[in-house]
């Protein structure tokens, strides 16, 4: 790999190649949206500060909304998102359908950039530029990417808040954990439980990776940013006129009828078996017990494992998959560069998994033969770095 870079034709090519292809994704990816942005759930949160239950109309339409005119740029109401998360995207309900929309777009794409910087601070730091370069350019050009923007999803949002959260706990210089100025460490608390609350969002992907705050010993953060939609779930069902229990098991329900709609996950996998949950269950604890107990000082390796599991223990459909591009941190840690041959297996298997899902199910249309190839491919990948991981950073002690 380090030759095919340090070629200066090849590197060339593969920058304008790579270039090229972004700038199409992100002009369909914008014209997509521009058009359609039905994940948004602009309309469920507006229908919240109206007073109008978000689950019900959701579940069984009533024809109130009707009269509103929301159908317009929203097809089907699908509020799946619970009420203290719906409440994050009050602010855009200021705004008319359309222009909420085209703000939400450009929302998306300013997030993008921050997003780039952010993982070049943290999981990304150690790796050559140029290899990040064209990483975040292939990123771009992926299919994920491209029907994240598209479909107005929260993945870019949440992701992003989630990588400021570790940003100001770990990386920022202005909170110093060692400087003793307690003023600041208190601002930087509060500022990372708040990127924390927002983070969950999509806590389809965060919290798996919220894990990564048990590793590092950050336990009141979890807490207090929990503790927020806590309270704010109470405040909803005070606002709706419903109970407390309805406004936890309203969202699952319907969020429960796509579960077998996902695209490389254990619902898809077993059919919306019941089975799944079980999966979800061991794995989360087997990835609690790493967080809880892996050797300090291998962020990226436990990034990897948290990315790579999280999208596929639970629903996710396959605009998520951009993140994979997190992955690659794991190739700066010093075991994994210390063993060459291992290096350059999973570093190979690596490239087939994002060829594979940024490219492939696209061009297949996502058909059940090339899902099943990709799936194939995701799934060993996986259970080939976790074994590494556990055996390397927990099992074992540090080489």
């Amino acid at each position: 790999m380090n030759k095919v870079i340090n070629n200066k034709k090849i590197y060339v090519i593969l920058l304008i190649l790579l270039s090229a292809l972004a700038f199409v994704s992100m002009i369909q990816g914008c014209r997509n949206a521009w058009r359609d942005s039905q994940d948004f759930q602009w309309d469920a949160a507006k229908v919240l500060t109206l007073k109008i239950n978000p689950y019900d109309e959701s579940l069984n339409p009533s024809g109130v909304l009707d009269d509103l005119g929301y159908d317009k740029y929203y097809l089907q109401m699908e509020a799946n998102q619970f009420p203290s998360l719906l409440m994050i995207l009050i602010p855009f309900t200021f705004l008319k359908p359309l222009t909420a929309r085209y703000v939400w777009l450009v929302f998306n794409i300013i997030l993008t950039g921050v997003l780039i910087v952010l993982l070049r601070k943290t999981f990304l730091k150690e790796m050559d530029k140029r290899v990040f370069t064209l990483l975040m350019l292939l990123m771009i050009a992926g299919t994920p990417y491209r029907n994240q923007i598209g479909v107005g999803q929260h993945t870019i949002f949440s992701f992003c808040f989630f990588l400021l959260a570790v940003f100001l706990s770990e990386y920022c210089e202005l909170f110093d954990r060692n400087s003793g100025n307690n003023k600041y460490d208190k601002i930087r608390f509060w500022l990372v439980c708040l990127c924390l609350f927002i983070c969950y969002f999509k806590y389809t992907l965060t919290v798996p990776l919220v894990l990564y705050f048990i590793y590092k010993k950050r336990y009141l953060e979890i807490v207090v940013s929990a503790l927020f939609h806590v309270l704010l779930t109470a405040v909803a069902a005070i606002w709706l006129n419903d109970s407390i229990f309805n406004m936890i098991i309203k969202p699952l329900k319907v969020s429960s009828a796509l579960s077998a709609e996902g695209g490389l996950d254990f619902g898809v996998l077993l059919n919306g078996s019941s089975l799944a949950n079980v999966l979800m269950l061991i794995v989360m604890l087997l990835l609690f017990v790493l967080a809880l107990k892996m050797v300090e000082g291998h962020d990226e390796a436990l990034l990897a494992i948290l990315v790579m599991w999280s999208l596929i223990v639970i629903y996710h459909r396959t605009y998520d998959f951009f993140v994979l591009s997190a992955v690659a941190g794991i190739f700066t840690d010093k075991v994994f560069i210390s063993n060459k041959k291992v290096y350059s297996s999973f570093l190979y298997a690596y490239i087939a998994v994002l060829l594979s899902v940024f490219f492939v199910l696209r061009v297949f249309s996502e058909s059940y033969g090339s899902k099943l190839f990709v799936g194939i491919v995701y799934y060993l990948f996986t259970i080939a770095l976790s074994i590494f991981v556990f055996r390397n950073y927990f099992i074992s002690k540090e080489k």
